[in-house]
């Protein structure tokens, strides 16, 4: 008679839930007796079930069995003969502990990108881990008849859940947010937040408690040659849009600078409109010749071009670093001398690129 004296998991690491069975398989060999040693390691519950019927849980330690620890059991099958005489029953380890890092990935879908109005193909990646805390539950709604449940049948038995609601928290926030399909990996963290809440309702249903779920991507399956010519367009545009963005940023810090080159530009192609000559046909100069405003004016002009360079000279040899109203200051100065025409254009540009380098 084969009467088993100890009862012990023998299953591998990576499972759930694991039934046990003898090594040698005979008509008697899982037969088991009051006074067998139960051993239930760490992290495990041992669960004895009878015609489909849960009936006694063991928590972790070692354990000789009785009528005392099998009440329910013993009261089933009428124990007689001093608790000596053999019975059966199913004997299921579960594991307890963390189910880490297991693995789930999305079958590619599409989404219509609005410039190019074309299809494109998007996937998201990411891990999650569980816990049984109700084993119970866990037996009667997914282990049933089968020996052993290992953690990566975890993804099979919920993909259906993890890709609905991960499809669907992707469409939802991207339409929200008006984001283009190639811009999704800025919604990653909340996808991950949005689909947790819902993963961790359905999880309780089978006695299971959502311990982390993460989306680790959201990418872009660029294998079609047609889609990845997309994606570099789009690429080559967003650079493009962030260069300009720089230049406005760094228009709009030097605000002050940008309004006297305006102001230059301006006045350089009024400047070509000015001839020379006394009245008539001479122009913006010769009306001022005409008027007796010529001397008045250089030496106005004079006095700013002195004051300038010589500003410019002192804080050269003095090495002094100007302050941005300094300089901003000389730039109109120098404005003003070369649309009178004592500054020559080159030397206009040469003082201007001068300053500016100060800034």
């Amino acid at each position: 008679m084969a009467i088993i004296d100890v009862l012990k998991y023998d299953g591998p690491n990576n499972v759930l839930a694991w039934k046990w069975r003898p090594k040698i398989v005979s008509k008697r060999d899982e037969e088991l007796r009051l006074g067998t040693q139960l051993i239930v390691n760490q992290s495990q519950q041992a669960i004895f079930i009878k015609g489909g019927q849960i009936l006694d849980i063991f928590e972790s330690g070692t354990h000789t069995l009785s009528t005392q620890n099998l009440p329910i059991l013993s009261k089933l099958i009428g124990l007689a003969f001093g608790g000596q005489s053999p019975f059966k029953a199913e004997v299921y380890f579960i594991n307890k502990a963390i189910a880490m890092d297991t693995k789930f990935g999305l079958i590619p879908f599409n989404m219509l990108e609005p410039n190019f109005r074309v299809p494109i193909p998007i996937t998201s990646r990411g891990s999650f881990a569980i816990k049984v805390t109700d084993v119970k539950t866990f037996i009667n709604q997914i282990i049933g008849t089968v020996p052993d449940f290992e953690v990566n049948k975890l993804t099979q038995f919920f993909r259906g859940i993890i890709t609905e609601n991960v499809k669907t928290a992707i469409t939802k926030i991207s339409k929200e947010r008006n984001l283009n399909p190639l811009e999704l990996e800025s919604i990653v963290s909340e996808v991950s937040d949005t689909v947790k809440g819902i993963i961790s309702d359905a999880l309780s249903i089978y006695g299971l408690h959502l311990e982390f779920f993460n989306i680790e991507a959201i990418p872009v399956v660029d294998e079609d040659p047609r889609v990845k010519k997309i994606v570099e367009d789009f690429h080559r545009l967003m650079s493009q849009d962030m260069e300009e963005r720089m230049r406005l940023k760094r228009r709009g810090e030097n605000l002050e600078v940008y309004k006297i080159e305006r102001t230059f530009d301006t006045t350089e192609k009024a400047a070509e409109n000015i001839g020379g000559g006394v009245g008539g046909e001479g122009g913006i100069l010769g009306t001022v010749v005409g008027l007796g405003m010529a001397m008045p004016i250089a030496n106005t002009m004079g006095n700013l071009m002195t004051n300038a360079t010589k500003n410019i000279q002192q804080n050269s040899e003095n090495n002094i670093i100007v302050n941005k109203d300094e300089i901003l200051k000389l730039l109109r100065e120098l404005g003003e001398l070369k649309i009178a025409g004592i500054l020559t254009e080159e030397e206009f540009t040469e003082k201007k690129k001068e300053l500016l380098s100060k800034l």
